[in-house]
């Protein structure tokens, strides 16, 4: 973890798995080949939602310390991973 608790830019991987409310699992970062979760997804908009495809971004973001683990889909696995809050992305 950043223990300023500063923002951090990377390029990264944005994933989108689907709404919530019908199975869907959200959205996922992989920075550095580790996989994160937005703790606030709605921050991300709607452009980024596309399915079965991974969308290159510079995000900014601060590591928040917790785990995040939103069971999702017909999953009961667990699917916890850092969480970090967004404060700004782009498309690359």
């Amino acid at each position: 973890m950043n223990p300023e608790n500063q923002a951090i830019t990377k390029e990264a991987q944005l994933e989108w798995s689907g709404e919530y409310m019908v199975d869907g699992c959200g959205f996922k970062l992989t920075i550095d080949g580790k996989d994160y979760k937005p703790e606030d997804e709605a921050v991300i908009g709607d452009e980024f939602k596309q399915e079965e495809t991974t969308i290159p971004v510079k995000v900014t973001y601060i590591e928040t310390g917790e785990m995040i683990d939103r069971r999702c889909g017909l999953s009961t696995q667990d699917r916890s991973m850092p969480g970090i809050r967004i404060t700004y992305i782009e498309k690359l």
